[in-house]
């Protein structure tokens, strides 16, 4: 299971790369590249052996390759003193026919379906996880993919959650971005927007859903039935260290 939902991230980063024309992949190494958006800007898929590890300091010092590396846990970068740890992240799934029946719909919930839903859902996120998400990335997804579903959530008009549905290769249905603003938090907007797209999986015929969880987000996805697989550990190369 626990290849199953790193596969999933990896998929829907390959997938917008391909779609945006930003992706390179190498034997050891995948990259996305996308100019002025921190998301999904990173290296992944990636081999941790000392060989790599070189050749991935040395292209990122030269700004051929993005600075930030998404690897699965264990391996070797830990320590290193070229790498700056940024965050370890759970891996998590849950059996969606163990879904409870109680869960409903939001009406507060909108799927993003034109430029200016994008610009929002683009503004919510950014504030949300405190990183660039550029509106033309996320109305690109909109307009060229029917398995990457983009919702926010609004009241009274203002949005102030966000979340994607990524139905892969699989069908298992990747829970992805779910942030909430600081302004809209203790409200249970993260919650609701779980279930929301709990229910659109659900919908889907998927038997799985999946997802990289934060601290703050793992115990609403463990109060959900969420099952912890393995980890992700996420790191920033320091380009002024670079041998």
């Amino acid at each position: 299971m626990n290849e199953q939902i790193i596969n999933n991230l990896y998929e829907l980063w390959e997938q917008i790369g391909i779609m945006t024309n930003k992706i390179f992949k190498a034997e050891d190494y995948t990259s996305i590249s996308m100019g002025d958006s921190d998301w999904p800007n990173r290296i992944f898929n990636f081999k941790s052996d000392s060989e790599t590890v070189t050749k991935i300091l040395h292209l990122s010092k030269e700004d051929k390759a993005p600075e930030i590396i998404t690897i699965r846990k264990p391996n070797e970068l830990s320590g290193n003193p070229n790498l700056e740890f940024v965050m370890v992240q759970k891996n998590m799934a849950l059996d969606l026919n163990l879904v409870s029946k109680d869960i409903s719909s939001n009406s507060n919930i909108k799927q993003v379906r034109t430029e200016k839903d994008s610009v929002n859902f683009a503004e919510t996120a950014s504030k949300s996880f405190g990183y660039k998400i550029d509106s033309q990335v996320i109305y690109k997804i909109v307009k060229n993919s029917e398995n990457i579903r983009l919702f926010i959530f609004q009241e009274n008009n203002e949005s102030l959650g966000c979340g994607i549905v990524f139905f892969d290769s699989n069908n298992n249905a990747g829970l992805h971005m779910i942030g909430t603003l600081p302004k809209g938090r203790g409200k249970g907007i993260g919650k609701k927007m779980t279930e929301y797209l709990l229910i659109e999986a659900k919908e889907n015929k998927s038997k799985f859903c999946v997802l990289h969880a934060s601290k703050m987000g793992e115990p609403i996805y463990t109060k959900l039935g969420f099952q912890k697989y393995g980890e992700i550990e996420t790191y920033r190369i320091l380009k002024d260290r670079n041998n």
